[in-house]
């Protein structure tokens, strides 16, 4: 067998290895992040809603303050009324009263609004906080199985990482890009066995005899053309699924199937 496919060969077959720990943690590293980000965002709402809340508070409370100052000078406006002696006086004072009283009702309207947006608040702060605690308690539990999950797999993916990087080693450049290329658009399988189907005939005599049917792919499992075979399981070149691309080899372990049962023959 050709090195190169012999390497490509190993390398899959960690790579499988590899897949299946991923598999096995399935969504919960990309759970466990989309929680964070998410209880991130809502600690961030939290603080605005929190910030805006006392904003809302030290301006009510000067504007009520400034409604007593304008209140103090409305009542001493009113006095002065009985005192004025001439309509131009009574004029200046009644158009200083009216502004006042427009700045008392514009205060008053201010306020109004600032306590339903405060309202409004309270009630976001409240479901943010109650969001949050749930967020909180999904991540830990998340965290949890992964924390479990992790210290199956940690090591053995250590060490097939350290088989990797040595095996990669041994491998052109070209074949390396050739193989990552390919996994990355197949689903992490570049390089697959063929699969040749033998048939159950009985001749005349009795006897039972395996004659091949078809070759597929072990990937797509189109059919692969007959005149391939003899190439492929010589494996002196790369021969690559003239339908999805892969790579494609002989193994005696998996590539003989019995079309009755399904069986492998071992």
């Amino acid at each position: 067998m050709l090195k190169e496919l012999e390497y490509l060969i190993n390398l899959q077959k960690i790579d499988n290895k590899l897949i299946e720990i991923n598999q096995l943690k399935g969504d919960l590293p990309q759970i466990v992040n989309n929680l964070k980000k998410a209880i991130s965002t809502l600690e961030k709402d939290l603080e605005s809603n929190r910030d805006r809340e006392k904003e809302i508070i030290l301006e009510t409370k000067r504007l009520e303050g400034q409604i007593e100052d304008n209140q103090e000078h409305l009542h001493r406006y009113q006095d002065q009324l009985y005192l004025v002696t001439s309509n131009k006086e009574y004029d200046a004072l009644t158009s200083e009263i009216d502004t006042v009283r427009q700045n008392i009702d514009a205060a008053e309207y201010k306020i109004l609004e600032l306590s339903e947006e405060l309202q409004t608040l309270k009630e976001s702060i409240k479901s943010i906080e109650l969001t949050l605690v749930d967020k909180r308690t999904d991540l830990k539990q998340r965290e949890e199985q992964l924390e479990k999950t992790s210290k199956k797999t940690d090591d053995v993916h250590a060490k097939l990482m350290s088989q990797r990087e040595k095996l990669v080693e041994n491998i052109p450049l070209r074949y390396i890009r050739e193989y990552d290329r390919i996994a990355n658009a197949k689903g992490g399988l570049a390089i697959v066995p063929i699969h040749q189907v033998f048939e159950e005939h009985t001749d005349k005599r009795g006897n039972v005899e395996y004659h091949p049917a078809q070759v597929s792919c072990g990937g797509c499992h189109k059919i692969v053309p007959p005149q391939k075979i003899v190439e492929i399981r010589s494996g002196t070149s790369l021969i690559r699924c003239e339908f999805c691309g892969r790579l494609l080899y002989w193994d005696d372990k998996t590539s003989e199937i019995r079309a009755d049962n399904e069986e492998e023959l071992y």
